[in-house]
């Protein structure tokens, strides 16, 4: 499981759990969870994860201008480091050349939204695709069902590309999301937080140390 958010705080409070694969980012919650400049989160990020991983999004709107972006970040000589690219005409490109001149380099494609995408980036070498659960399910489209196509084409054509399921605003369209072929999911700490305070167990767990208590 990885995290989906660039706040240090709460990165530093659950990578604690040996279960957090990693940290996803992307444009958005490092300009909203921090007024440093971008190579400066990422370098945040990175002292606090330990020897986890921790993915970036390259931007820019051409190939060039990706590929560009891609070369600052790895600059950075951090092997923990993956690239998010987004998967559209320009971001195909990139992944094209930062697959042969960083061969070692993570890459996922993001931003899919139909098994057409994630077929293309799996034949173009990409480690991992992120579809995006909710906002599919926002436009009507069947999250599930994309998901699990991409996970049995995958399967027939010997792709071994994973499935980092993204986009989360509730425990369902996680766990729905497993079991229709997510390798791994990447969630807001929001959910994490409702996945281990469940309120049946703690009802029950509150019954359980009172009556330890009892017995003292």
């Amino acid at each position: 499981m990885y995290l989906d958010t660039a706040n240090s705080e709460l990165i530093k409070k659950y990578i604690e759990f040996d279960w957090v694969t990693g940290v996803t980012t992307n444009p958005t919650l490092l300009k909203t969870e921090s007024a440093k400049k971008r190579i400066e989160s990422i370098q945040e990020i990175l002292e606090i994860i330990k020897d986890r991983q921790l993915f970036v999004q390259i931007t820019g709107v051409t190939a060039e201008e990706l590929v560009r972006d891609a070369e600052k970040i790895l600059a950075l000589g951090d092997k923990r480091i993956a690239l998010k690219i987004a998967a559209n005409e320009a971001g195909f490109k990139a992944i094209q050349s930062i697959k042969t001149n960083y061969p070692e380099v993570v890459t996922l494609a993001t931003a899919i939204f139909s098994v057409e995408q994630a077929y293309l980036a799996g034949i173009a070498g990409c480690d991992w695709i992120a579809p995006y659960v909710n906002r599919m399910e926002n436009q009507s489209l069947d999250a599930m069902e994309v998901i699990s196509k991409i996970a049995e084409i995958y399967a027939n054509q010997h792709i071994e590309t994973k499935i980092l399921g993204a986009s989360y605003k509730n425990t369902s369209q996680v766990i729905n999301s497993l079991l229709a072929g997510a390798n791994d999911v990447t969630i807001p700490t929001t959910l994490i937080e409702v996945m281990m305070k469940n309120k049946l167990a703690a009802d029950s767990i509150q019954v359980f140390d009172q009556h330890a208590a009892e017995k003292e």
